[in-house]
């Protein structure tokens, strides 16, 4: 498709002048032949949708490891020397990784196609003079749109004419407020937020009406730009899979060093290719944890598992470990800190002051006496009143009962939703009063007069009720209501409430003033036109888009687990800043809090340091190449990255985190289709969750890791001392293969799926760049591994020397000592500090099934003639019984007590 039409800084040109660029008619509209002409030539007014991962991609992603490569080639060699048992059996093993890594990365997969919203967006169009409805999707440059309260922009265009046009650009801006919008030329650059001449793709009308001529479409909207900064984001490789692969590089070379060893020593001692061979996928398998896949997947697996019955879909089995490793969230302040919804927030009153409503019960309430508070019921009467929006009943409506917790049965704008709804909720006998009031005059809301009125027949005399920005109000009102009676208001008092009204403004509050008058007789002539004046002001009242209730235990929550919470949003910064402290991202004691406008972001990363921007908490007026910049510099500063949003605007940042969060209730398709997670319940506080999971399961990964390497490495000694010494192999590859299979699959994955400390999110946050195996980590593996393969290699040379047993025998010996021995280290994973008889390994229950199920598996392998004879295992005596006893069990008596002298071991 060739570049579509389009109009260059369309704000910033007449209505006629974007109509010369596009070759449009704004009287007529395009011709049904010129629009079709167009859409052909330019392509449908849609944007590029997310590529879905294939099935194969799905595949390949599992497969995608240097430990699978290595086993692939271990399984390689045993079938090109005929040992078909070892081959299959390991291929057995890869076979089963892959499926569970896959099962659980498709169901993901699945749930998040049905998040995405399907329905088709509909416009209405002139085409040829005549308005047509058609699919947004056949819009194109050049057309003529007409929109009305409720509809959704379908393109990106330039306002021709709008009567008192007011569109919510919440998912593309951040701003919680609805926009007013006219058709005035602008003279001056702006950001986004502040174009009020355009309409942009996806955002919503709430109230008025609009004709506007459509200059981009598809890819060329504001949110295509978006979505093309989406595509240009390559992902950050996950902490997890970056730790493993270097893990898996140390295991490699391990493995490479031991088999040029042994073939060079082997190859002069004469011994043949084949027993060099057979060694040395002993030496893998031994080497290499067959079953580090699995329990990882599986523990990941479990972590997804356990998050979606908490309201949070993973998408990618590492993003949950990642989780676990984030330092610093980036969240959106609309809809994601707070609940997108306008709220009564407080009443500045001439007799009371500032009065804060106060939500913590079922109903809002004020701890005023109304029957004494004449200002306040002139001031809520005021708001139903002067008001042209409407609550249904849920009980007469044909619609769902729980959509009126999202404001479904409500019709308005949102101001006098939430006036309605304050009022029907505080005082419910009042409003219903109120509603039988019969209505005579009415005056809409003017965006010149900047005020509305109503006048309502109320007993033998008229009521004049009128609301709008204070400042308008204050200019009509002679009189001040005090104590119930009305007195001169003078302009000295006038000042001081216009300061009030500033002051409320600052603290990020949206303001109205209120004010009456009574009158025998209703106004007619020019009288009727403009009724609003000589009133009694009654008082001001501030509007906020409220936190959610879960918000700040959440934040103080994740202050405690040392992860930093900073908020980049599109908003206003007086705004911003509130809601900052309401959440406690920044302290009630700051009253400056540290707010960095988005245009002075750029002075910040043109210093040569930038230090600054690390103590800041909250980033206003920030678009969505600055929040990319910002995610890049926290990054280049070592710190692991999560971002939290919902809108167009935050998808390019969700993609470029470590860890994209996506809400899924009020989310947009574009953020859900980028994000690693996704929030069911918009729920800031599941993040916590998460979080809280992840570092459990980093914890769990490490402990079943130690536990995994520890006895491998008792492996490759054994092997090494008792191969290079008389060169024998004292456990065969099969025997091997079947041993690692129950220990690095039952008591590891019961390691992996444990509960985990519970005071994990006291902790602070792990430095990212340490290991999933740390320098201490390697110190105990290899005390560990010394300690079971001398066990197990005195246990062999007893019988070889003293006892002069067969091979065979010897082998058993060997094999049974080395098994017990693996099976009860799993009991060694506690931590030093943990009890000796609760902690979180004993109180895992799946630890002692584990055990006691891998001791029954090896027990029926002995008593079973067919497996017996596959595993080469023979009959024993008392005496050798015994030996194996004491092998298996001395290294965990050792370890458990240093572990009780010793607290750090």
């Amino acid at each position: 498709m060739e570049q579509r039409l389009n109009s260059t800084n369309a704000y910033l040109k007449t209505v006629e002048e974007v109509a010369g660029d596009l070759s449009a008619d704004i009287r007529h509209g395009l011709s049904k032949e010129e629009a079709e002409k167009r859409l052909k030539k330019y392509g449908p007014n849609k944007l590029k949708e997310a590529e879905e991962r294939s099935l194969w991609h799905l595949i390949l992603s599992q497969i995608n490891n240097p430990v699978i490569y290595l086993l692939f080639a271990a399984a390689a060699l045993a079938l090109i020397f005929g040992d078909f048992a070892e081959g299959i059996a390991i291929f057995i093993v890869l076979i089963v990784n892959t499926v569970i890594g896959f099962w659980m990365e498709f169901q993901a997969q699945k749930s998040m196609n049905a998040l995405k919203n399907l329905d088709m967006v509909r416009a209405l169009v002139v085409r040829s003079s005549k308005e047509i409805d058609i699919d947004a999707e056949n819009i194109t440059s050049g057309d003529i749109i007409k929109l009305e309260a409720g509809d959704l922009v379908p393109a990106d265009a330039r306002i021709i004419e709008a009567v008192e046009l007011k569109v919510d650009e919440s998912p593309l801006t951040g701003e919680s407020v609805p926009v007013e919008k006219n058709s005035e030329v602008i003279e001056e650059e702006l950001q986004v937020a502040d174009r009020k001449n355009i309409l942009y793709k996806g955002t919503a009308v709430t109230s008025g009406t609009a004709t506007a001529l459509v200059f981009a479409t598809g890819m060329d909207t504001e949110v295509g730009n978006i979505s093309s900064l989406v595509e240009e984001q390559d992902r950050e490789d996950t902490p997890l899979n970056m730790k493993l692969n270097r893990l898996t590089k140390k295991l490699i070379w391990v493995i490479l060093v031991m088999a040029a060893a042994f073939f060079f020593f082997g190859w002069l001692a004469g011994e043949e290719l084949y027993q060099l061979v057979q060694t040395s996928i002993a030496w893998s398998i031994a080497a290499i944890p067959e079953g580090l896949p699995i329990v990882a997947s599986i523990a990941l697996a479990r972590g997804m598992v356990r998050l979606s019955k908490k309201h949070v879909l993973i998408k990618s089995l590492s993003a949950v470990e990642t989780l676990g490793e984030t330092t610093v969230i980036f969240t959106d302040k609309t809809g994601t800190l707070t609940k997108n919804e306008l709220t009564v927030h407080s009443f500045y009153l001439p007799d009371d002051g500032l009065l804060k409503v106060d939500r913590h019960g079922q109903k809002p309430t004020l701890h005023v006496d109304l029957q004494e508070k004449s200002n306040l019921n002139e001031l809520l009467k005021i708001s139903v009143l002067a008001n042209d929006a409407s609550l249904r009943n849920p009980e007469n409506s044909e619609e769902k009962p729980e959509a009126a917790e999202e404001g479904k049965l409500a019709k308005g704008d949102p101001l006098e939703i939430a006036l309605l709804d304050f009022v029907s909720n505080f005082d419910p006998e009042f409003y219903k009063e109120l509603q039988d009031l019969p209505r005579e005059l009415h005056d809409p809301f003017d965006s010149e007069s900047m005020v509305m009125g109503t006048i309502y027949k109320e007993n033998d005399h008229f009521y004049i009720a009128g609301k709008g920005s204070a400042d308008a109000i204050l200019s009509r009102s002679t009189q001040i209501l005090k104590q119930g009676k009305p007195e001169d208001f003078t302009e000295d008092e006038k000042e001081k409430w216009k300061q009030r009204n500033h002051d409320l403004a600052a603290d990020g509050l949206r303001v109205l003033g209120f004010a009456f008058k009574t009158s025998q007789k209703c106004p007619d002539g020019e009288e009727a036109e403009d009724f609003l004046h000589d009133l009694n002001f009654v008082g001001l009242l501030g509007f906020m888009d409220p936190p959610r209730k879960e918000v700040a235990t959440a934040i103080e929550t994740c202050k405690a687990a040392g992860i930093k919470v900073i908020m980049v949003t599109g908003d206003h910064p007086a705004t911003a800043a509130n809601v900052g402290r309401e959440v406690k991202i920044v302290s009630e004691e700051e009253h400056q809090p540290p707010v960095l406008h988005g245009k002075d972001l750029h002075k910040q990363f043109e210093k040569s340091t930038q230090d600054e921007l690390m103590g800041i908490r909250v980033f206003s007026r920030v678009d969505p190449g600055q929040k990319l910049r910002l995610i890049s510099h926290f990054q280049n500063m070592g710190e692991i990255v999560g971002m939290t949003g919902d809108g167009v605007n935050d998808a390019p940042a969700l993609k470029k985190a470590n860890i994209g969060i996506a809400m899924g209730k009020r989310g947009t398709q574009v953020a859900q289709e980028v994000a690693d997670v996704v929030l069911k319940d918009d729920s800031f506080g599941s993040i916590v969750k998460a979080v809280e999971q992840g570092r459990i399961i980093f914890g769990n990964i490490r402990r079943f890791v130690l536990y995994q390497l520890s006895y491998h490495l008792a492996e490759i000694i054994l092997i090494a001392l008792i191969s290079f010494s008389l060169f024998i192999l004292p456990i065969l590859p099969l025997q091997l293969l079947f041993l690692n299979l129950l220990s690095d699959v039952f008591p590891a994955l019961a390691l992996g799926i444990g509960e985990g400390n519970p005071n994990v999110m006291k902790l602070p946050p792990k430095d990212p760049k340490e290991p999933i195996i740390s320098r201490w980590n390697w110190v105990q593996i290899g005390i560990y591994g010394v300690l079971i393969a001398a066990s197990v290699t005195g246990a062999f040379f007893y019988s070889y020397f003293i006892w002069e047993e067969t091979e065979e025998i010897n082998n058993n010996i060997a094999f049974l000592s080395l098994a017990f021995a693996q099976f009860l280290h799993v009991l060694n994973m506690r931590e030093g500090k943990e009890p000796l008889l609760n902690n979180q390994v004993t109180r895992n229950k799946y630890v002692w099934m584990a055990v006691g199920f891998c001791v029954a598996v090896v027990l029926l392998a002995y008593f079973i003639p067919v497996v017996a004879g596959v595993l080469s295992l023979q009959p024993l005596q008392t005496n050798h019984w015994v030996l194996i006893a004491g092998a298996g069990i001395l290294p965990t008596f050792i370890i458990q007590v240093t572990k009780f002298f010793y607290k750090d071991f």
